[in-house]
């Protein structure tokens, strides 16, 4: 995966065997104050697709062509800056929710992406894949003490004695690592092997399958049910795409001929190129997350963000990717459900505002709506950077949780606070981070309330998108500026205000 060959790929993981990109590992002990994770009223934290995730600061991460781990408890997500692939992220969370930058792990001189991270047992070592240097790549390998980082690069070897493209790694039951790559050695995108690693996870041991697959790319391997999925997307640069795979009972063959993922009302991957899938063993169940890099997003649509986690259902061993713009994931029993609307108190609701624009009024942020019209659904305010946004319930009621989704023009600082009488407020939430484009579920103490409010005084800055060769997207310290954003429209953007008891 690279800035002009980014991949497509669907990955499954097993109930008991993991994907390279979905590693749940042993690992060293940390400290007991990292594994405290948000407490959840029901169990079940919710995933919003269609908006930006950001970091502890509001900044947007940076996770491209990467991978999810957990390590004793806590989830990593590991990935490139889109901006030259030049550097090497890391984030971590006990929720799944809210993420900490951890910072650069790994910078280079290259372009370098194609991101997994393994534990390696026998060494005690965090092993780093990379596809390393360019399009036509080397197999590169670093390694940490800690999964977060630093990383140490050590080698860069060629595959097939040539240059590969995309490349992935995985991780069978009993320990023995997989390279799934696509080989040069007779041709661009030519064929595409399997290589088994070291027992160190350092240096090529032997390949154990080849064949002819032209003109795909992003190969990966997973298993479910003892049935190994080798997944590739078709060679199209950064443009979404549909995802095909093959099957088989042992990584050495045969393999059946490729199936398409099916992905009902979409024949491109729900506008993204798949990353990864992360199963969630749990209680009661395994649940299998289909994650995707947005590399265009189609506006018009309200297909915005980098990425999409959704949820993988199976008919027998068939794999179905259907779009839910919110659901719930139960980490604890490896369950899922669908966002239910009717779990919004405040929808259709009556909504005030300091100001509206034009026809983008209060009562927009409280109308039912659902992913394929919420982006024509919208308040809008006057330009003053003091504004508020308040949902009278009709009577006192219970709630602990408000959703807040922005458009273009967020709120970097503003309140959630309830009142009783519409006059004297309390304040339940605040920030100082808020960020275009992004979504705001903050969870509280259950408490009563008739009247919910948000309230603004100062907007977000629009941030860059784009790639480039140096430098990294807006909101990394350090980096060379993004390109110039559009001049903002004024007044603050707002498509959904949610109240919930959950």
């Amino acid at each position: 995966m690279n800035p002009r060959h980014i991949p497509a790929l669907l990955v499954f993981g097993a109930t008991a065997i993991l994907s390279s990109t979905a590693q749940t590992q042993t690992a060293p002990a940390i400290p007991a104050a990292r594994l405290a994770a948000t407490a959840v009223p029901d169990g079940f934290q919710t995933f919003h697709n269609d908006f930006y995730w950001t970091d502890q600061v509001g900044a947007r991460i940076l996770t491209r062509s990467g991978c999810l781990c957990q390590f004793d408890g806590v989830f990593y997500w590991y990935g490139g800056n889109p901006r030259g692939f030049f550097e090497q992220y890391c984030y971590s969370s006990t929720d799944l929710v809210h993420w900490t930058n951890r910072g650069v792990i790994l910078r280079q001189d290259v372009d370098a992406n194609r991101i997994d991270v393994l534990y390696n047992d026998l060494t005690k070592k965090y092993v780093m894949f990379l596809k390393y240097d360019g399009n036509g790549a080397f197999l590169g390998i670093a390694t940490s003490e800690k999964p977060e980082g630093p990383f140490t690069f050590l080698s860069q070897t060629l595959v097939d004695n040539a240059r590969m493209g995309d490349m992935s790694v995985f991780k069978d039951t009993d320990g023995k690592a997989y390279i799934a790559y696509v080989s040069w050695a007779v041709g661009t995108n030519a064929q595409h092997g399997i290589y088994r690693m070291s027992d160190d996870y350092l240096t090529l041991d032997k390949r154990i399958y080849l064949w002819d697959i032209r003109s795909r790319e992003a190969p990966h391997i997973f298993k479910r049910n003892g049935i190994y999925y080798y997944g590739t997307s078709r060679t199209a640069g950064i443009q979404s795409s549909g995802t095909s795979y093959y099957t088989a009972t042992d990584l050495a063959g045969p393999w059946s001929p490729a199936k398409p993922l099916s992905t009902p009302g979409s024949n491109n991957s729900w506008d993204s190129q798949v990353d990864f899938v992360y199963p969630f063993q749990g209680t009661q169940g395994t649940l299998y997350m289909f994650a995707g890099d947005r590399w265009t997003k189609d506006l018009p649509k309200g297909r915005n963000g980098d990425y999409i986690w959704l949820p993988v259902e199976f008919d027998g061993d068939v794999p179905t990717v259907n779009y839910q713009q919110d659901w719930d994931l139960n980490l604890a029993a490896g369950t899922w459900r669908k966002f239910d609307p009717a779990r919004n108190l405040a929808a259709g609701k009556t909504a005030t505002a300091s100001s509206d624009d034009g026809t983008n009024v209060a009562s927009h942020a409280t109308a039912p709506k659902t992913y394929q019209d919420y982006i024509n659904t919208r308040w809008n305010s006057g330009p003053a950077d003091a504004q508020w946004l308040m949902v009278d319930l009709g009577k006192a009621t219970d709630i602990n949780r408000v959703i807040l989704k922005w458009g273009t023009n967020a709120a970097k600082s503003f309140k959630v606070q309830i009142s009783t009488d519409g006059t004297a407020w309390t304040d339940l939430f605040s920030t100082a981070q808020g960020s275009s484009c992004s979504v705001t579920d903050e969870k509280f103490k259950t408490t009563s309330a008739r009247y919910v409010r948000m309230n603004a005084t100062e907007r977000a800055p629009l941030l860059g998108g784009g790639r480039g060769r140096r430098g990294a997207a807006a909101g990394v310290p350090g980096a060379a500026p993004a390109p110039t954003p559009p001049a903002p429209v004024t007044g603050y953007s707002l498509f959904d205000f949610m109240v919930l008891k959950d």
